[in-house]
């Protein structure tokens, strides 16, 4: 009876261990030092689609992003309606024409953290959980 018990404790566990990395909330971070930018819904995808190459305080706008998976595919589906592969073939069309350099990609989350916390200009997007002191968490709807 106690290993049932057991067995069904330690698989309610496991399920919900996986619903909880399934659901990524994907959110903006920034260089400490660009605090003070203001960032809309508009100014999101300006920065995420290479229109906007500079910050209003100054300084150019250096992007971080995830290469692929649940993070990077929901932020970027919410922000661009693109999904990380349309948004990579956008980058590469950009770059193919002049028309930008593409963003630094990364595999990892705590690397591009890391990027973007010693980056002048930098942005990019993590999973809240992987968010920390040495970057500045954009509010949402800002």
């Amino acid at each position: 009876m106690k290993t049932r018990i057991l067995r069904r404790l330690a698989a309610a566990a496991l399920f919900g261990a996986i619903a909880i990395a399934v659901h990524a909330e994907p959110v903006l971070v920034t260089h400490p030092a660009l605090a003070s930018e203001k960032l809309d819904a508009a100014g999101v995808k300006s920065v995420l689609l290479g229109k906007k190459v500079a910050w209003d305080s100054g300084g150019r706008v250096v992007l971080a992003v995830l290469k692929a998976g649940p993070v990077a595919d929901e932020f970027l589906k919410g922000s661009v309606d693109m999904n990380a592969s349309a948004f990579s073939n956008h980058w590469r069309r950009l770059a193919m024409t002049g028309g930008g350099t593409s963003p630094k990609s990364f595999d990892k989350e705590e690397d591009l953290r890391k990027f973007v916390a010693e980056t002048p200009g930098a942005i990019g997007f993590l999973d809240r959980a992987s968010v920390d002191a040495s970057v500045h968490l954009v509010p949402s709807g800002n």
